[in-house]
């Protein structure tokens, strides 16, 4: 884990290095037309709070369309992030296996459970760009957003098993959802007359959620608490600008 953030600490700054001149050297006077960037990128992220009893670190991508007013630095938009991970740290289906910790399925066979992180966290945004030069779209990122967030296990089933099917699997895979609040820093590079624009950076989510099941069938108990669920991690995206100039049916990228 320490590795992965450190390889993208050290990209994050190169990006940072080699791209902070070049855009500081740039003395033309920039267009600032207002327009739409969709940003698509990939992240790596670690839990802590409640989530962190129940998973492991995940990945997620993201799609990001925003808009630019016109000669403004300030951006505001959407965002749609899919989470996945491989790690679930808790066995939710204990009271299905027998004492050689085996399930049986129909007909008296074996079946075989694998589990997985699945999530997805939808909202909106507004970020600011901190320039270097005149070119106000390039610059230090700072992002804050608020979001709904929904988490719960992946079961993939080799077998029939009927306590786990339809209605009843609901009871094992611990739907979380709830009210989530994020904060971004990293740095940008966007250019009018660039096909190369990107963005890298940190974030941080704080959720506030509860389990939306309400009754878990492995522990046979009501689970109705408030959790705290935060996500940290790092991420770096593509832009794909679309930009409208002074003839409104014209639209350039």
């Amino acid at each position: 884990m320490q590795k992965i953030y450190t390889f993208s600490a050290v990209i994050f700054f190169l990006l940072l290095l080699n791209f902070a001149p070049l855009s500081a050297q740039n003395n033309k006077e920039p267009k600032l037309n207002p327009g739409f960037i969709i940003g698509f990128s990939y992240g790596y992220e670690m839990p802590a709070g409640d989530i962190a009893k129940l998973y492991g670190s995940n990945f997620k991508v993201d799609i990001t369309p925003s808009y630019y007013f016109k000669k403004s630095n300030i951006a505001v938009g959407l965002e749609l992030s899919y989470l996945f991970g491989g790690k679930v740290k808790q066995n939710t289906f204990l009271n299905l296996l027998t004492f050689d910790n085996h399930i049986i399925g129909v007909e008296g066979a074996f079946a075989n459970i694998q589990t997985s992180e699945r999530g997805v966290i939808a909202g909106a945004l507004v970020s600011k760009i901190v320039p270097f030069n005149k070119n106000l779209r390039s610059g230090i990122r700072i992002e804050a957003g608020a979001y709904m967030i929904r988490h719960w296990i992946n079961f993939k089933i080799v077998g029939e098993i009927p306590q786990l099917k339809s209605e009843y699997l609901k009871g094992y895979d611990r739907l979380t959802g709830g009210f989530a609040l994020k904060e971004f820093v990293g740095y940008q590079y966007l250019e009018e007359d660039s096909k190369i624009n990107f963005y890298a950076g940190f974030e941080l989510y704080q959720a506030f959620t509860k389990n939306l099941r309400g009754f878990n069938y492995d522990t046979a108990q009501i689970d109705d608490s408030p959790k705290h669920d935060y996500l940290f991690g790092v991420k770096i995206g593509w832009i794909l600008p679309l930009y409208i100039d002074k003839n409104p049916e014209e639209i350039y990228y």
